[in-house]
């Protein structure tokens, strides 16, 4: 894929565009793709940070503790 063609091709359309939602989503798409980047590598960095600092948990105690919360949800929303 040419990046540079695929961007032009995108931009000759997005010209053509006068419907304001769509204009919108296609603002809100790059917008929070961006966002998600930065939250992505931001995160990552704690994790590391925690890792080095030895503040890590064994999965199976995540996973225990994420199934006893998620049984307790559930039997909120649907007793038995």
């Amino acid at each position: 894929m040419d990046v540079q063609l695929e961007r032009s091709e995108i931009i000759k359309r997005l010209k053509k565009v006068d419907d304001e939602s769509l204009i919108t989503a296609f603002k809100d798409l790059l917008d929070n793709a961006l966002d998600s980047d930065e939250l992505l590598e931001a995160s990552i960095d704690r994790g590391c940070a925690q890792s080095e600092k030895n503040e890590v948990r064994p999965h199976k105690e995540v996973m225990a503790e994420l199934k006893e919360h998620l049984s307790y949800s559930k039997s909120r929303f649907y007793p038995r």
